[in-house]
């Protein structure tokens, strides 16, 4: 099953523009250490930790006070920008949300790249105002490609690297700049839509580059080692192949909070692609005991996927009567039934009845696949299925393809 953890470019918030530190006060080697202030950055590193419990209102809450406080400075701004990128990614699996929210995340977006060039005129902070401004570009690139609409994506993709670069010139200090032209450098060099746009104009990512860039800024960033964590077991399982040091770097995000079921939600994943079929099913049995009848209604969101995952577990493990009963729960204990989780949970039971010899029941569940929104191939492999029943060869590289 293919895993996207949702990423963000986070940043923090002043309340008047951060004083360069002096050489041997505070900066490294007398650069301007990437601080707006001990009481500010605290306030924030709350914000932060709010998003990624989900407890999306509440941080908002705390991100409009930072604008309040600070209407000239670009960091409330672009926190806006980032929390409306997370709620619509926690629900890219249904079609019709990712609109509802991406008026709003542009609106923040725009504001963000508006205030940061006026900072920018004024001469006030170049480096924060860079690197606001870059970040903001970056992250709109992110959204494109995520819709694969290339050419908007390497556009501002391309223009965010390019003030992230000047920014770090400025400032190497900013190390969570990094970030940022990592996942340019790397996305450049590994994605075969933005590769395509990226090699007409002559313009190449460094894979390897990028690797090292979101290490930095993952291991000396002020406010977005946890970010680069969640890029850096992103690439290690997605396309590095590399799970044993996903599953190492997924370890320490969960042990950073140990009761956020966001990270512990991403461990699972990571679980199953690295094929780790007991151990996945066993964590989302806890996680089920957790958090079964959550009241919180991003959280709650997320459980088709949690049975979705037991049942694939299930499943590749050659257990499809059990794999059925799981993907059942996934379609039937759900109060959101337009996820696309719940539409591959119909496709799963589906194969999990012809393994069984069920035929007549998996193409009644194939058939309700072909009439739910198309969500990552759903309707071509129903499609396929309902001409010739799939073996388990075929199941199990459904269910482990990337």
């Amino acid at each position: 099953m293919k895993m996207i953890l949702p990423l963000l470019l986070l940043a923090s918030a002043c309340a008047a523009p951060a004083r360069a530190a002096e050489p041997g006060n505070g900066g490294e080697n007398g650069r301007a250490a990437f601080t707006l202030g001990a009481e500010l950055d605290a306030a924030y590193d709350r914000g932060i930790a709010l998003m990624y419990r989900l407890e999306f209102d509440a941080a908002e809450e705390v991100f409009q006070d930072v604008i309040d406080v600070s209407s000239s400075h670009p960091a409330g701004y672009f926190a806006m920008t980032a929390l409306y990128w997370w709620r619509a990614a926690q629900n890219f699996d249904v079609q019709s949300s990712s609109t509802d929210y991406e008026a709003q995340f542009l609106r923040h977006a725009d504001e963000t790249v508006r205030v940061a060039e006026l900072m920018l005129k004024s001469g006030d902070r170049r480096d924060h105002a860079l690197f606001f401004l870059g970040s903001a570009h970056g992250l709109k690139g992110r959204w494109f490609a995520l819709q694969r609409r290339w050419w908007k994506s390497y556009v501002s993709g391309n223009k965010g690297r390019k003030l992230l670069r000047e920014c770090v010139a400025i400032n190497p200090a900013v190390y969570d700049a990094y970030l940022g032209l990592g996942i340019f450098d790397y996305y450049a060099d590994t994605l075969p839509g933005a590769l395509g746009v990226a090699a007409l104009l002559f313009v190449r990512g460094d894979r390897v580059k990028g690797v090292e860039q979101v290490r930095l800024a993952m291991e000396k960033g002020r406010f977005f080692p946890t970010e680069a964590r969640i890029f850096l077991i992103d690439i290690l399982t997605r396309h590095e192949k590399d799970h044993k040091a996903a599953m190492e770097e997924s370890r320490l995000l969960r042990e950073s909070d140990p009761d956020n079921a966001f990270f512990w939600l991403g461990d699972i994943l990571t679980l199953i692609h690295a094929r780790e079929w007991d151990r996945a099913f066993d964590e989302c049995m806890k996680f089920l005991t957790a958090h079964l009848g959550t009241k919180h209604p991003w959280l709650s969101q997320q459980l088709s996927l949690v049975y979705l995952s037991a049942g694939d577990a299930k499943l590749a493990l050659n257990k499809p009567g059990e794999a059925a009963a799981w993907f059942t729960q996934g379609i039937e204990n759900t109060a959101y039934p337009a996820k696309g989780w719940v539409t591959y949970c119909y496709l799963r039971r589906g194969q999990a009845f012809d393994l069984m010899g069920r035929r007549q029941d998996a193409l009644k569940d194939y058939r309700t696949v072909l009439a739910r929104d198309n969500f990552w191939d759903s309707r071509l492999h129903a499609g396929k299925a309902l001409k010739a029943a799939p073996g388990f060869p075929e199941v199990y590289r459904q269910i482990t393809e990337e």
